[in-house]
């Protein structure tokens, strides 16, 4: 699915281990990429000035997601694509899980 978004949280995504790849956009990019998105932005201003719905319903993003973000950095609007994808590194080293002898 794609979502257009205007903040990101750790709390929007179901599974624990996957990373995130970003891509900045030109506004025109960004539109063009949203056409067939589901707005979820949820500042008022930003969903004005990009054309979009203001929806404050939360998202739940899944590996194979894309997360289309407009967010102000110190007044300027910018644009990112953010693909969710599956990580390629596991989420614990088996050397972490082992317990040192010595310690116990």
């Amino acid at each position: 699915m794609k979502f257009i978004i205007s903040s990101l949280s750790p709390g929007m995504f179901q599974e624990r281990n996957f990373d995130l790849k970003f891509h900045e956009l030109s506004e025109d990019e960004f539109q063009a990429l949203s056409l067939d998105g589901f707005s979820h932005i949820g500042h008022q201003d930003i969903a004005e000035v990009t054309g979009f719905a203001y929806n404050k319903d939360p998202v739940h993003a899944r590996v194979g997601d894309v997360l289309l973000l407009a967010q102000k950095y110190r007044g300027v609007l910018r644009f990112y694509c953010i693909q969710v994808v599956e990580s390629e590194t596991p989420l614990f080293r088996e050397e972490e899980l082992l317990i040192d002898e010595e310690m116990i």
